[in-house]
């Protein structure tokens, strides 16, 4: 059920619900007024329907592996990450907002491992999250140890009420087909992809369109023997028969020149994506440390990298995992919102602007309710919770509203207020011109948010001793760099120790991934077990 305003009266859904108890005793009812109780009402019925269709079902498949775990001599509790960038249990009202939590994931690890690396001062950290799979290219900003939230996200086509990280996609990974373009006869990437099927080289997979994988196989960068730790054995002759048929002919190339070329046109489609995120948001590269993760992208992060004046380009060992690695760094917590759109008047004297900060006081406690309540499910105790209290805000008539933590707990006094309204203007300052500011319209504070966190334990990182020898390759092979291909080392990751540092043209191998280490780059392994990609010459 969702009525118009019920976000702001759910008198009427709750007698709706009392008449379908009694014409039908034990249905299922999902009332948007408890669930999402937000502004805009296609969003917040998208939101209600995919709880009502989705999120029950896949409560029974995690009961099902809580069951699993406990039947194993589990002594915890089974959490799952939430959009907003917390971990929820399972038996919390609102599962829809574990939606697309894997590559949140990995935002929520960024942020945890800079702050491990410096110190517990995440504060300040500026990072640029790069995440490639098979499917897509995930890219997400933290800055100043904050990420952004996007309050009415879209999925699959659907706006939903859903406070989600603000990931931004592209149809872009190593599964993405490669083809070219009849009309323009230029090649295209994606955005269909592969997905579990890697590629023509894996015969099993049953394609016949190249996909990424497919060209790296060609130029060597890829070993057809090791692939999954050689559990999948891919053959590199099937792959240049389909592209020398589908791609190199059609360009009138060599199998490795345009094997070579589409790989280059994908790192810089790559490299554009990552740039335009921090340019959009007018700031430089060299501001952020650009953070490297997902199957795909030790294998193209020195393409998507080159050239640009990041302050560092970090890649973790266990890149592929990161993801999951950053599912276990996130909090225990729970979020609500709820939409009061209350305006602040210019001019408003203290005695106004007291009554609107108790007016946000009723919301917040409302909501801290919510919090304690779901908590209460796990035997979570109030006085054991940290509660953190937002509001959204804008200037009145503006449609963009920015999410502003409180520095007060209550607002019960007018100068409380006032520093609610300073903080939504140097938030603004941030974001956009401060010429761009508009206090002569006066405020709206659109929602109330409310977090609460417990302490759990997180993972902790690697901390090895440096080595100072030099590292052995466990084999060489010919690999296709810019000009053609060339002798290169070939290391076993794990075989890599804390302090080793590998010069290109080499290649890193695992079982889990590839990192491409191309001519005129450097990879040094820290005591973390993180690599740091440079350029020769840089210190």
């Amino acid at each position: 059920m969702s009525l118009l305003y019920s976000y702001r009266n759910s008198e009427h859904e709750d007698r709706i619900r009392e008449i379908a108890a009694e014409l039908a005793p034990g249905l299922p009812l999902f009332l948007s007024s408890e669930l999402y109780p937000m502004r805009r009402d296609l969003p917040r019925l998208n939101s209600t329907l995919i709880e009502a269709y989705a999120a029950e079902p896949s409560r029974e498949q995690l009961q099902r592996v809580r069951g699993v775990t406990k039947d194993g001599g589990a002594q915890f509790d089974l959490r799952v990450m939430a959009a907003h960038g917390g971990t929820i249990s399972i038996d919390a009202k609102e599962l829809a907002r574990t939606l697309i939590s894997g590559p949140i994931g990995g935002v929520i690890g960024a942020r945890y491992l800079t702050e491990r690396l410096s110190n517990g001062r995440a504060a300040g950290a500026n990072v640029l999250c790069t995440d490639i799979g098979g499917t897509s290219f995930d890219i997400a900003l933290i800055t100043s140890g904050e990420f952004a939230i996007r309050q009415i996200p879209d999925i699959g086509r659907f706006l939903l009420n859903l406070p989600l990280v603000q990931v931004d996609s592209i149809g872009a990974g190593t599964g993405s087909f490669v083809r070219i373009d009849p009309n323009s006869g230029r090649p295209e990437l994606g955005p269909d992809s592969a997905g579990a099927a890697i590629g023509v080289s894996w015969a099993e997979g049953g394609l016949e369109t190249p996909t990424v994988t497919d060209l790296n196989l060609v130029l060597g960068r890829v070993n057809p023997d090791y692939f999954l730790g050689g559990d999948i054995e891919l053959d590199p002759d099937r792959a240049r028969a389909a592209i020398e048929e589908r791609i190199a002919k059609p360009l009138g190339l060599s199998v490795e020149h345009a094997a070579a070329g589409v790989v280059e046109l994908f790192d810089q489609t790559l490299k554009y994506q990552a740039v335009a995120q921090v340019l959009g948001k007018g700031y430089s590269p060299v501001d952020y440390t650009l953070l490297c993760y997902g199957g795909g992208g030790p294998l193209h992060v020195a393409g998507y990298t080159e050239g640009v004046p990041y302050r560092e380009v970090l890649v973790p060992a266990w890149a592929a995992g990161f993801s999951a690695f950053g599912c276990a760094c996130g909090d225990y917590e729970y979020r609500y919102d709820l939409t009061i759109d209350m305006p602040i008047q210019p001019g408003a004297d203290e005695d106004e602007k007291a009554g609107l900060g108790i007016f946000i006081d009723g919301g917040w406690e409302m909501l801290r309710e919510r919090v304690v309540a779901e908590f209460g499910k796990s035997g979570v105790a109030e006085d054991q919770i940290r509660f953190k209290h937002y509001v959204r805000m804008q200037y009145y008539g503006q449609l963009n509203d920015l999410e502003i933590y409180s520095p007060y707990q209550e607002l019960s006094e007018g100068e409380h207020v006032d520093a609610l309204i300073a903080a939504f203007e140097d938030a603004y300052g941030k974001l956009y011109a401060r010429s761009a500011r508009s206090p002569e319209l006066g405020y709206l504070v659109t929602n109330v948010i409310v977090t609460g966190a417990v302490d759990v334990e997180k993972p902790a990182l690697p901390d090895q001793d440096e080595v100072m020898s030099e590292p052995e390759p466990k084999a060489r092979r010919a690999v296709w760099w810019r000009d053609g291909f060339e002798d290169t080392a070939i290391y076993e990751q794990d075989g890599l120790s804390a302090g080793h540092e590998v010069a290109g043209p080499a290649v890193i191998e695992s079982p889990a991934d590839t990192f491409a280490v191309p001519p005129g780059r450097r990879a040094r392994l820290d005591r973390h077990r993180i690599f740091h990609l440079t350029t020769e010459g840089e210190s």
